[in-house]
């Protein structure tokens, strides 16, 4: 009996693979992202690249200083196109995220993939946001 469930088991569990990434809580829109970053501090942790961590002042004019933990000192633009907010730090290539509201003080930011059967994937966690520049960059 147990050997005719197995092809549907394993049919189930390949689909579930394939569905689209969940995200967390709200996503925000443009107006949203530039009213949550502009003249604010990041804080956070990448979530894929080995727990490196850092903050950054996203100034209202379009450009951020901060400090990362792989790199040390960063800089570069950032802007909001439709409803994710890019980045481009100097010497790197530009990228644009989504980025989600968890209701609990941080926020979930998303890049597409390239597979378009897996939806987004939860790449980097601001784990607060801070008016000003606290630190002073």
């Amino acid at each position: 009996m147990l050997r005719k469930h197995i092809p549907s088991m394993a049919m189930v569990a390949c689909c579930a693979m394939l569905a689209p990434a969940v995200h967390a809580g709200t996503m925000l829109n443009g107006d949203q992202i530039r009213a949550l970053v502009s003249g604010n501090t990041t804080f956070g942790k990448h979530e894929i690249k080995n727990g490196m961590h850092g903050y950054s002042y996203n100034r209202a004019d379009g450009t951020y200083v901060g400090w990362n933990s792989k790199r040390g000192a960063t800089s570069g633009k950032w802007w909001v196109e439709g409803d994710r907010m890019c980045r481009h730090r100097d010497g790197g290539k530009p990228f644009c995220q989504s980025v989600g509201d968890n209701g609990d003080g941080t926020y979930n930011r998303y890049e597409k993939l390239k597979n378009v059967m897996r939806g987004d994937v939860h790449v980097f966690t601001w784990t607060k946001v801070e008016p000003g520049n606290p630190q002073g960059l």
